[in-house]
């Protein structure tokens, strides 16, 4: 959607994830000098990309995400140039990585429940409810910041003007004031009012998008396999960050449809 070029993407996985692996711990330590320069190495380099990326299209507009962006900042909008560099940035990564850990939640939690797996490959129409049960039972993020910029009073506690607030989503997900049997994975659950993407003006910009990747990769992992497992019980290599519940690598043997 944006317009990289296809043999670029690998670089860009490798870019992504080199951003987001530190992503939350400014919030228990403060980042070491080399964690900081390591990261403004990485976002040097991403610009850097992307300048060269913006360059081209303003000389050969694409159907592309991108060339959107660039049009809107030559038509003197509010996107600075700055901005535009800003945004893609964010949509790369943010598209990335909490699609991947859904997509991988979705799959791992199938096979934690195999009444649940077998239910969905009966009846493909329950695919939609199960990624939303995925979403809400295995947040993919599970951790999201606030300031105050006010002092507030929350049940009882007060939080005072400039202070953070950490928002654990993956926690209010499985809230029993809100959800019957929140521990149960239940892929035909009817009231699905959890907040995997957050809520009110900063609902995620990308939850359609996510949905709708997610139930595919899912759809079509059902109709070619007859199938899937891990390839072994060793424990997997979960993210790095804090915010995200995911795993880094997740082996698999399939067994053809």
């Amino acid at each position: 959607m944006i317009g990289v070029p296809a043999a670029d993407r690998a670089q860009f996985k490798a870019w992504s994830d080199a951003l987001v692996a530190p992503l939350g711990s400014v919030f228990f330590a403060p980042p070491s000098p080399e964690l900081i320069e390591e990261q403004r190495r990485i976002r040097a380099e991403l610009e850097a990309y992307f300048v060269r990326l913006v360059d081209e299209r303003r000389r050969v507009p694409k159907d592309d995400l991108l060339t959107a962006l660039v049009q809107a900042e030559l038509e003197g909008s509010r996107l600075s140039f700055d901005e535009l560099l800003a945004m893609l940035i964010l949509l790369l990564v943010a598209g990335n990585e909490t699609t991947t850990n859904l997509i991988g939640n979705a799959a791992l939690e199938l096979l934690a429940h195999p009444a649940a797996l077998r239910a969905v490959r009966a009846d493909p129409s329950l695919v939609p409810g199960a990624i939303e049960e995925v979403l809400r039972f295995s947040s993919p993020v599970q951790m999201d910041p606030r300031l105050a910029v006010r002092d507030v009073e929350v049940q009882g506690t007060t939080i005072p003007a400039g202070e953070f607030v950490l928002c654990w989503l993956g926690a209010a997900n499985r809230d029993e004031a809100v959800f019957e049997r929140p521990e149960t994975f239940d892929v035909r659950r009817e009231k699905q009012n959890h907040v995997a993407f957050g809520f009110g003006p900063h609902y995620c910009l990308g939850a359609s998008l996510a949905t709708l990747e997610a139930q595919v990769a899912v759809r079509v992992l059902l109709a070619r396999t007859r199938a899937f497992r891990r390839t072994n019980e060793e424990p997997l290599p979960m993210h790095p960050s804090i915010v995200f519940r995911g795993v880094t690598s997740l082996p698999m043997v399939l067994d053809p449809a």
